[in-house]
């Protein structure tokens, strides 16, 4: 326990003290910036923060820190990501997020154990941690925009029949349903309402998700304003396909739930036996770590349970 608390007090402190520095170095140049920025154009890109907090204070200086580290192409296609996650943060941002963490997390890590290597690996679980945190919300905003799908489906299509037009079945949807694709849905209209063409909101729309079947929707979509044909009878089929594609991969599901299981008890057991080990005899792991041998054999361990994961995640997914 104490350990533990030595941990999180040594990460925190870290943390704190590289935002102090950040703060530091970035905030004599907050007001001149704006002032530059202004007087360029007469349109400003990104104003320098307000006196609404340390919390703005503290992300602009994040903005700054990503800015310097990242190319421009790179940032715009994080943020594309940030926006499917649905994460209300610029990339900039998140870029120094990052780094903050894996600072924090090596410093803490080699503290703590004194090993260069394991502070490292530290470091590194720190780098990845808030992508697979940023892919958990954008794969469960997607779920949540598929159960929703054949519902808001089904209201446009019965709109449509009722002698409604697309935009006046869709305000319906916006209307009577909750969630990301109400949100997205209601997005799409107010753009259109303010002069946006529908083709050109579904398209924007498009890049806003990362859904295969609502992607299946707007496509479709697009393809009927052009063609033309009866928008209903399109609509009914596509929520007929989705409906068929969540019951078949819940069948999936179901069936590889076994090697699912036994993937995440491979990946888990080693490192969990290796910490209760350290716990109960913090002796017997000291030649594994100190010896060059043992390094060694740490290693050639991670790689063989990297492509032991890979191989088992390749075996149980199956694409519908």
């Amino acid at each position: 326990m104490t350990d533990l608390v030595l941990v999180v007090a040594v990460f925190l402190s870290v943390s704190l003290v590289v935002a102090g520095l950040l703060l530091t170095v970035f905030s004599p140049r907050t007001a001149a910036l704006g002032r530059l920025e202004k007087s360029a154009g007469g349109q400003m890109v990104e104003q320098a923060p307000k006196n609404t907090g340390l919390k703005d204070d503290f992300m602009w200086v994040m903005g700054r820190v990503g800015r310097l580290v990242v190319r421009k192409d790179k940032i715009r296609e994080i943020q594309a990501n940030l926006i499917k996650a649905d994460l209300m943060m610029r990339a900039e941002e998140y870029i120094g997020m990052i780094i903050l963490i894996v600072i924090g997390a090596y410093a803490a890590v080699f503290l703590l154990t004194g090993s260069i290597l394991f502070g490292i690996l530290g470091a590194g679980i720190g780098l990845i941690m808030p992508g697979i945190v940023v892919n958990s919300k954008k794969k469960k905003r997607s779920q949540a925009m598929t159960e929703h799908l054949p519902e808001a489906l089904n209201i446009l299509s019965n709109g449509l029949r009722a002698g409604f037009s697309f935009t006046q079945a869709l305000s319906v949807v916006v209307r009577e349903m909750e969630g990301p694709l109400t949100v997205e849905f209601s997005r799409t209209l107010r753009e259109n309402r303010l002069g946006k063409p529908m083709d050109e909101a579904l398209n924007d729309m498009l890049g806003r998700i990362e859904n295969e079947d609502l992607e299946m929707l707007i496509i479709a979509l697009l393809i009927q304003r052009q063609v033309g044909g009866n928008l209903a009878e399109v609509l009914d089929s596509i929520a007929h396909t989705i409906r068929e594609r969540v019951r078949i991969k819940g069948e999936i599901r179901t069936l590889t739930a076994e090697g699912r299981i036994s993937a995440i008890i491979l990946s888990v057991a080693p490192v969990a036996m290796a910490v209760i080990i350290s716990i109960l005899n913090p002796g017997y792991m000291v030649t594994l770590i100190e010896e060059p041998v043992g390094i060694i054999m740490i290693v050639a361990a991670v790689i063989m349970q990297i492509i032991g994961i890979l191989v088992l995640r390749k075996m149980v997914a199956i694409e519908v």
